[in-house]
């Protein structure tokens, strides 16, 4: 069997790869900052963390060139590179999981080593990544890539869903957070299976002999080619982003947050649980707002083509840093100035409060799916032309630096030991950082720009 010879096999097999990547990153951005926080980790350690797992998508750009050039030629150009990817995120997971680190008084004793597998793994994830955009690219119809990629990205939201809140809500069924981790490299056993068994690519010498992929030129190296076109990357872009005005304005926004980020990332990890809130609950605030976050991504594209890009990204973003804003107002009128410290330190439970934070997370998610649902469609109309994929790649990788520098200073403001802000400091902060993008987007024109231009 062939999922690349039908239209609805197609669908699912990008949907189920797509998928793969969501599963690590539901389980390391939800299910596991929460069980590191509850065994005693603290908000800077945390933050630094998830920053750190976070580097290696802000420059899976490298890897398009080896995935273009190295292959081995009896088996499928980009095939081989998903399979030799899959197989190192889930050898790295399912190391990791053995080693988790252990929380003390005096310090987290094997936490380095724990960081660097899942650095590794997610080296292997962005990978993928690459890799599985080039076999869409070369086998999705033009008529089937608007839907696919809808598909796929919703999968990818699934994946999230189910290895962030399946793993939490096995937890709370078994009681064992180590039973309920092994869901996630399960689930990755079965797509690597399924891709090996039901994914059937042309092989690479088989694509060179039909022209369909340039054959190597004589005396030269995968390895050569690849080096080259690293080098000829890094100044094209360069040349883009320093030397033209409208490169560098959106060289600025990429590195720019798009309004309110802390409902999503260091703080509520932090907050959430000291609230009271058990991991089933917290499993179910983390479903509904994903059921809530995918349909208004979905319908952001739908608001942008009607109404325009840069005005439909700016209010969606600007609205996205109000439920934050709000969040940060009751917890400030209620006394809650920073988080308890300790492993089992918590807030008394109150259900009012509980309620505020339910109602922010989920106008949050509504907000936060419209902005992506047109972020990235702004970034394409800006794009130089003449170096579109490359161009829109590099903006896409800083777009993964905000998220990894969100992740780190939210952490250092969080801790008492370091910047030790409060609460409310740290959400207007979030809400003012967000906000900084609308000095530029005004001056960003949505059309073509141009090598020559000035």
């Amino acid at each position: 069997m062939n999922l690349l010879k039908t239209k609805t096999g197609r669908l699912a097999a990008f949907g189920g790869l797509y998928m793969s990547e969501g599963l690590p990153q539901g389980f390391a951005g939800v299910a596991l900052a929460l069980e590191f926080k509850r065994r005693g980790m603290d908000a800077a350690a945390l933050g630094t963390f998830a920053a750190t797992i976070m580097l290696p998508w802000t420059w899976k750009f490298i890897m398009g060139p080896f995935v273009d050039n190295l292959h081995i030629r009896r088996f499928g150009a980009r095939k081989q590179w998903i399979v030799f990817a899959q197989v190192g995120m889930l050898a790295c997971l399912a190391f990791a999981l053995m080693r988790m680190p252990e929380f003390t008084a005096a310090g987290a004793v094997g936490l380095g080593l724990f960081t660097t597998l899942m650095v590794l793994h997610n080296v292997f994830a962005a990978t993928q990544d690459v890799a599985i955009d080039a076999l869409a690219c070369s086998v999705l119809k033009k008529e089937e890539r608007g839907l696919a990629n809808g598909l796929m990205f919703g999968c990818a939201q699934a994946g999230n869903a189910i290895g962030g809140s399946g793993v939490l809500f096995i937890k709370d069924l078994t009681g064992s957070f180590g039973t309920a981790s092994l869901l996630v490299p399960f689930l990755l056993l079965a797509i690597l299976a399924c891709t090996i068994t039901m994914i059937c690519e042309k092989s690479a010498a088989r694509e060179m002999a039909e022209g369909e992929m340039p054959a190597p030129e004589p005396g030269d190296t995968g390895m050569r080619a690849a080096v080259d076109q690293i080098r000829d990357y890094a100044i094209t872009v360069g040349k883009t982003i320093f030397g033209t005005r409208r490169g560098f304005l959106g060289f600025a926004l990429a590195i720019l947050p798009f309004g309110g980020m802390a409902l999503s990332m260091t703080v509520s990890t932090v907050i959430a649980p000291s609230l009271g809130m058990d991991d089933s609950e917290l499993a179910k605030l983390n479903l509904v707002g994903t059921l809530f976050w995918v349909p208004a991504c979905l319908s952001g594209g739908w608001f942008s083509d009607r109404f325009g890009r840069r005005l439909s990204v700016a209010t969606f973003s600007i609205l996205s840093v109000l439920p934050g804003l709000w969040m940060g107002y009751q917890l400030r009128r209620l006394g809650w100035d920073h988080p308890p410290e300790g492993v089992d330190g918590v807030w008394p439970r109150q259900d009012q409060l509980i309620g505020y934070w339910w109602i922010a997370t989920i106008i949050f998610s509504v907000f936060n799916g419209l902005m992506y649902g047109v972020r990235a469609a702004f970034f394409m109309d800006i794009v130089n032309p003449k170096i579109a994929g490359t161009h829109f790649t590099a903006l896409m990788a800083m777009l993964n630096l905000v998220t990894a520098y969100t992740y780190f200073w939210q952490g250092q403001a969080l801790d008492t030991g370091a910047w030790n802000w409060t609460l409310w400091q740290i959400f207007l902060v979030d809400t003012l950082l967000g906000l900084v993008f609308l000095a530029i987007i005004p001056f960003v024109q949505p059309k073509q720009i141009h090598l020559d231009e000035a």
